[in-house]
């Protein structure tokens, strides 16, 4: 009998949601983005939503967006606030993954959200182009699935356009793939397009 390699050991699957906060302004509806901090073990560095695993105690995912929102940013919401946008799977080769369902939600009317706890360092509200603007210039980081949550967002032009099109939306899941190349790590969605971080 031989042991196994380590980096053989298939990586389990963890549920989790995560939830798209937007706002209406006169330049168009924004969203609520905050950094993780640097010594996190997954994600470190990176412009996201908030959002996070499923816990033992919640009832579903609709129950762990309702709590990681609250715990994240304090801000109260409703499972009645909250319409699935899509899901995406962590591709393997990463030392976490997640199966996670994106939710979009108006931030409820005398609400701001503000970090809390340890795990983000900042925070931003951006319109979806703005956002997408900064990652080109290099000014944020941010993974395959908020950078395209925010390209999806950017052709909306009010906050109720974004929850009328996630009630139409079908959701399916999306799993890109990981691989390596002479320009280095590349992440390819299904329908081929190719990301670089």
């Amino acid at each position: 009998m031989t042991e196994s390699d380590p980096s053989e050991v298939p990586v389990p699957i963890r549920e989790a949601a995560t939830v798209v906060l937007l706002r209406d302004t006169a330049e168009g509806p924004e969203v609520f983005l905050q950094r993780r901090v640097t010594s996190m073990v997954f994600a470190a560095g990176m412009t996201v939503f908030p959002g996070g695993a499923r816990d033992a105690d919640d009832a579903d995912l609709l129950a762990t967006a309702v709590r990681e929102t609250e715990e994240e940013t304090g801000v109260v919401i409703s499972r009645d606030d909250l319409t699935a946008w899509s899901r995406w799977i962590t591709p393997p080769g990463e030392i976490r993954r997640y199966d996670t369902l994106f939710f979009v939600a108006a931030l409820p009317p005398g609400q701001e959200p503000q970090a809390q706890g340890g795990e983000m360092d900042s925070t931003v509200w951006l319109r979806p182009a703005e956002a997408l603007a900064r990652v080109s210039r290099h000014e944020l980081l941010m993974l395959p699935p908020t950078f395209v949550t925010l390209r999806e967002l950017a052709v909306h032009g009010c906050v109720a356009d974004v929850l009328t099109a996630a009630a139409r939306r079908r959701v399916e899941p999306i799993e890109p793939r990981l691989f390596m190349d002479d320009e280095g790590i590349g992440v390819e969605l299904p329908d081929g397009e190719v990301l670089r971080p």
